[in-house]
């Protein structure tokens, strides 16, 4: 054995033997090698690699493959790998090269734990390719003689090696070029394509570890082709209200290929698009006419192409175009209803007529008037009264009596059928039976059940229902087979929650109508926005009569179940009374005299409740009538004592009026009377 200096003088021979210059001016080789040299692997596969030395390195230091250890990035490799074939080859095995990393290295281990590594190898780990699949094509028309193919596939697992895909086509007697797709690896277009000949195409992806194709495609390029959409896209209106006229101008002439359409329109504002019958537009053609439209209306149009018999793909949309059909004569009345005030007199009526103005698609036009006509049909001999209007309401002053209402819109093109309302002189027929109400899916639903006779329409009126203003009625028509609907409010856009609303529907007779049923109803309730104000009226030894004021309607919320008092003496268990949602006044009983009292009320709702400000009283002391009784013995007796004293007086005045009025000297008879100051004295 060599001692500790021998073998630091071979490895400082060692590492002179790998670096040194020799006089050539090269390297001198190195103490070994590895094979194989940079090897590309099948991840998963088995793995051997082999380190020979060299033999003039072994014959300074008696060194041997039994003395080299194997690497991986710095890792050792458990020696139960290792394997030495003779005196200057050593081999390490993976059984999967999943746990391989690079570096794999080499290095001799000698006496004294001195390491030098000999060699090194990169080792590169990865798959082959997998069989492109989903090859497919499509030709893009980018002007009228430009028609790129851009071909796509599925290029597989990736292979965590470099793999290289190309896209191969060929004519049955002519290859052609590769195209090799750019900063991708399943994609590439072509830019020359012919048509009218068959065309095979496929896919090969090639890396270190082997090649694979997909299957052929086998295609004549005009059949994958998407065109550019129609262009120049123009919409004019024709003689009738319900056409409009539809041109273009297409990108691809019949010589290249010969196209069907495919026309979609809407109405301005709406989203649903419709669409022209494909068997209309199934041949070539650039223009058609729409038909089956609404009168002044405005509509969007587009349209799109593609090969005819049906290869291919479909364009994109064109730009939208606007058109608006022109105007027709009203296709309806207006829906009338009147609102009688009798308050001044019930023989002279003050009647508001109302009417809705009719839906665009309704009124095919601009509606420029309305012309109203009242008939009175108490009297035969009353003179029939007409009037132009041009808003959607006018008041009558009439008597008392049956009149028939006629209505009717006019456009530039013609009058409406007319729309006809009897107002009779009192509403004597069946009204609805079971009006009821029922909050659904945010709509406020009425319902009701028909009376036994024929009913030709139903008048639903609702107002929303206020303290501070006026009901402001809504109303709505419905035929006579109708027995519910969801309200749809106008002027409050909607039927709000926590709001109460007055419904009322009348039923219209051919003769006649049938008086207003009416109902309050709530879409949604919620617990009162504040409780009741209490107050005394009256405050007793033993009972106190408490007052309030109802909730006005925008302070309910809600339909008032209950109200609830709750009072207490300031040491005491609080009691609960609860009071009808009628009353305004209660009267508290068996209360402690001379006691102070805190009270407070509670009004509830289906959904809740809301308690009001506390208020104190204090019961009197003494009850009604105690202080009478005591009172009036008191003064009868202290009369009595005066009586009394007054007799006694009466009867004593002698001795009083010694005592009380002495006899006085009349000044009148002394001597000093004659007496003056101009007298002298004597």
């Amino acid at each position: 054995m060599f001692s500790r200096w021998n073998w630091v003088a071979c490895g400082f021979y060692l590492v002179l033997s790998i670096c040194s210059p020799d006089a050539s001016g090269g390297l001198v080789q190195s103490c070994g090698h590895i094979i194989p040299e940079s090897p590309v692997l099948a991840l998963g596969s088995n793995f051997t690699a082999l380190c020979i030395l060299n033999e003039s390195c072994l014959d300074f230091g008696n060194i041997y493959a039994s003395q080299i250890i194997w690497k991986i990035k710095n890792r050792l490799v458990p020696k139960e790998q290792y394997r030495e074939i003779n005196r200057t080859v050593s081999s390490v095995t993976f059984n999967d090269t999943s746990s391989l990393a690079t570096p794999l290295t080499c290095n001799i281990l000698a006496d004294g734990q001195i390491e030098q590594n000999i060699y090194g190898i990169t080792v590169t780990v990865g798959l082959a390719p997998e069989k492109p699949k989903n090859l497919s094509c499509i030709v893009h028309q980018e002007s009228r003689f430009t028609y790129p193919m851009t071909c796509t596939w599925n290029p597989g697992r990736h292979t965590f090696l470099d793999t290289q895909f190309r896209l191969r086509y060929r004519w049955p007697e002519q290859i052609f070029p590769d195209c090799i797709p750019k900063d991708v690896n399943n994609s590439c277009t072509i830019d020359d394509t012919q048509f009218f000949v068959n065309t095979e195409i496929w896919v090969e992806a090639t890396n270190a570890l082997g090649k694979a194709e997909s299957d052929p495609l086998v295609l004549d390029p005009i059949d994958i082709v998407k065109p550019l959409p129609p262009q120049n896209v123009s919409v004019t209106s024709g003689l009738l209200p319900t056409v409009l006229q539809l041109c273009w101008e297409n990108w691809i002439t019949d010589a290249v290929m010969t196209l069907k359409f495919n026309i979609r329109y809407r109405v301005v504002g709406d989203t649903n698009w419709m669409e022209v019958p494909p068997e209309d537009t199934a041949s070539p053609r650039t223009s058609f006419s729409i038909q089956g439209l609404r009168p002044y209306t405005e509509y969007v149009f587009s349209i799109r192409c593609m090969k005819e018999d049906g290869a291919g793909y479909w364009s994109d949309w064109s730009e939208e175009k606007t058109g608006i059909t022109i105007e027709d004569q009203p296709s309806k009345g207006p829906p009338i209803w009147r609102i009688i005030d009798t308050s001044q007199s019930p023989a002279c009526w003050t009647v508001h007529l109302i009417w809705k103005a009719l839906k665009p698609y309704e009124a095919n036009g601009v509606i420029l008037q309305y012309e109203l006509t009242v008939r009175d049909k108490s009297s035969l001999s009353s003179p029939v009264k007409k009037y132009n209007v041009t808003n959607t309401n006018h008041t009558l002053e009439l008597r008392e009596g049956t009149y028939e209402v006629t209505l009717i819109a006019r456009n530039s093109v013609g009058p409406s059928p007319p729309s006809v309302l009897l107002i009779p002189a009192s509403n004597s027929k069946a009204p609805v039976k079971n009006l009821r109400t029922l909050p659904k899916h945010d709509k406020l639903w009425v319902g009701w059940t028909a009376p036994n006779n024929y009913v030709l329409k139903y008048v639903i009126e609702w107002c929303l229902m206020s303290s501070s203003s006026d009901c402001i009625i809504e109303w709505q028509i419905v035929l006579g087979d109708v027995q519910g609907i969801d309200l749809k409010g106008i002027y409050f856009k909607g039927i709000k929650p926590f709001k109460c609303y007055l419904i009322t529907v009348y039923p219209l007779y051919a003769d006649g109508q049938g008086s207003g049923q009416s109902v309050k109803a709530y879409l949604k309730q919620d617990r009162p926005s504040k409780g009741p104000t209490v107050q005394t009226k009256k405050v007793g030894k033993a009972e106190a009569v408490l007052t309030w004021n109802h909730l006005t309607v925008e302070e309910q919320n809600g339909f008032i179940r209950n109200y609830t008092i709750l009072y207490k003496t300031i040491d005491g268990n609080e009691t609960v009374v609860t009071v009808d949602p009628s009353k305004t006044e209660y009267t508290l009983s068996s209360l402690t005299s001379d006691t102070l009292y805190t009270v407070r009320m509670m009004a509830s709702t289906d959904n809740g409740s809301r308690t009001g400000p506390d208020f104190t009283f204090t019961t009197q002391k003494f009850g009604k009538g105690e202080i009478e009784a005591i009172v009036v013995p008191v003064c009868l007796a202290f009369l009595l004592i005066v009586l009394l004293g007054v007799l006694f007086c009466f009867n004593k005045r002698d001795l009083i009026k010694k005592h009380i009025w002495p006899i006085v000297p009349d000044p009148s008879k002394s001597n000093i009377a004659q007496w003056s100051p101009q007298v002298p004295a004597k």
